[in-house]
């Protein structure tokens, strides 16, 4: 077992099963309820698969063998799809044109248009902690680093 090395990626990650687990539990609440549209299917999927993909590579930070099999470019496309994927979920709620921020009901925290604004605004704010993450792993690819705590892979265009 490999020391706990990249602690920031380990936080980062952790946020952002946070966000996630809010987004699609808001949107989970509203299929509950017999909404059952496209918008709120995809934003359940985007939120689950997030919040799994986030607790696993936060589980990866921590152990060598997975680091190499699942960091780099196996990374960097996980983080594409999802950085695609949150902008497409919060995209899809935001041009929902029956719930708007001036529609909050603060009589009933439960209403319908209450989870698809929190809904969106977690999945923008996930959104926004998935484009470091992209970010980070990028740099981490083309430095060749990611394995063991600063051990060194063959950087790109160099021979092995």
């Amino acid at each position: 077992m490999a020391s706990c090395f990249y602690a920031s990626k380990i936080i980062l990650r952790i946020v952002q099963a946070v966000f996630a687990l809010v987004a699609f539990a808001a949107s989970a609440y509203i299929q509950s309820k017999g909404h059952v549209e496209p918008r709120i299917n995809f934003m359940v999927f985007t939120g689950v698969t997030a919040w799994l993909l986030a607790m696993f590579y936060a589980v990866v930070s921590c152990s060598e063998g997975l680091q190499r099999t699942f960091w780099g470019v196996v990374e960097v496309a996980v983080n594409v799809l999802w950085v695609i994927f949150w902008m497409s979920a919060a995209g899809a709620y935001a041009a929902f044109e029956k719930c708007k921020p001036s529609q909050i009901d603060v009589l009933e925290p439960f209403a319908y248009c209450n989870a698809i604004l929190a809904s969106q605004a977690f999945a923008w704010m996930s959104w926004l902690l998935w484009i470091p993450s992209l970010a980070i792993s990028v740099v981490d690819m083309r430095r060749g680093e990611g394995i063991t705590g600063g051990g060194k892979r063959y950087p790109v265009g160099t021979p092995a």
